[in-house]
């Protein structure tokens, strides 16, 4: 069974499940267990970090039996998951389907609240930024990021992938004036870890003039991560959209 979840991560340690620690994973498989009266254990599209959001993160699991309509499972969950926690869908899908391996692309955005004084009300969604940035210069220095690379300068050293090789698709800036808000949408078939929050640290750096825009092309060819800005703090960042080959359909037919 695929399942898409959307859940605010800022009171948790995390997607993954972690001994003696509240994550994500462990809620839902805790409540799960519950519904079908057995262990169940998901395999996730993302392994957020701690602090991070999910908009639409996808799940699959084993279904052990048919005694719950699977049409009512979001509802039935609604009852026992917490607040922070939403399950939106939930589909039967072949045993071909896995969540994490037939991904096409990701897209996460990051939220940047500009202005003089501090929005209360999206403390935990966004990173606040008092002085107005280059918009422009950042736009310029992001393009130097599109393709196929190798991302080490944009990755912590504790990543495990042995290959530091990914495929930026799109990077995308939207302001919202009214709101004064800059939404960066980066959209790839896979991320290291810290990837995205590094790659928006960066980018800030060039928006508020400490570097220009062909240093970003020269911080990924040194693939030394030092050279590169710091990390994005978490509660920026939201996990968008995930794309997979027919979802569509297979949402549909749900």
């Amino acid at each position: 069974m695929m399942c898409t979840t959307s859940y605010d991560g800022s009171d948790f340690h995390g997607f993954s499940r972690q001994p003696r620690l509240r994550t994500v994973q462990g809620e839902i498989e805790r409540v799960l267990s519950v519904v079908f009266d057995c262990p169940i254990e998901t395999i996730a599209a993302s392994r957020t970090d701690a602090g991070v959001h999910a908009r639409a993160q996808v799940f699959h699991f084993t279904l052990p039996h048919q005694r719950v309509a699977v049409e009512k499972l979001p509802y039935i969950c609604s009852r026992q998951l917490p607040d922070d926690i939403v399950l939106e869908k939930a589909v039967v899908v072949d045993d071909g389907f896995d969540a994490r391996r037939s991904v096409l692309w990701k897209t996460y955005r990051y939220t940047i609240a500009l202005g003089p004084i501090q929005d209360v009300f999206i403390r935990r969604y966004a990173l606040y930024e008092h002085q107005m940035l280059d918009v422009d210069a950042m736009q310029a220095a992001a393009l130097h990021l599109m393709g196929e690379h190798d991302f080490t300068s944009f990755c912590t050293a504790r990543a495990q992938q042995v290959s530091k090789v990914r495929t930026v698709h799109r990077i995308h800036f939207a302001y919202d004036h009214q709101a004064r808000r800059l939404h960066i949408d980066i959209t790839g078939n896979g991320f290291l870890h810290n990837m995205v929050r590094i790659i928006v640290g960066t980018l800030l750096n060039v928006g508020r003039g400490k570097l220009k825009s062909i240093d970003v092309l020269h911080i990924l060819e040194s693939r030394d991560r030092r050279t590169a800005g710091q990390t994005a703090p978490a509660r920026g960042l939201t996990l968008w959209h995930i794309e997979y080959p027919c979802i569509n359909l297979l949402l549909d037919d749900a």
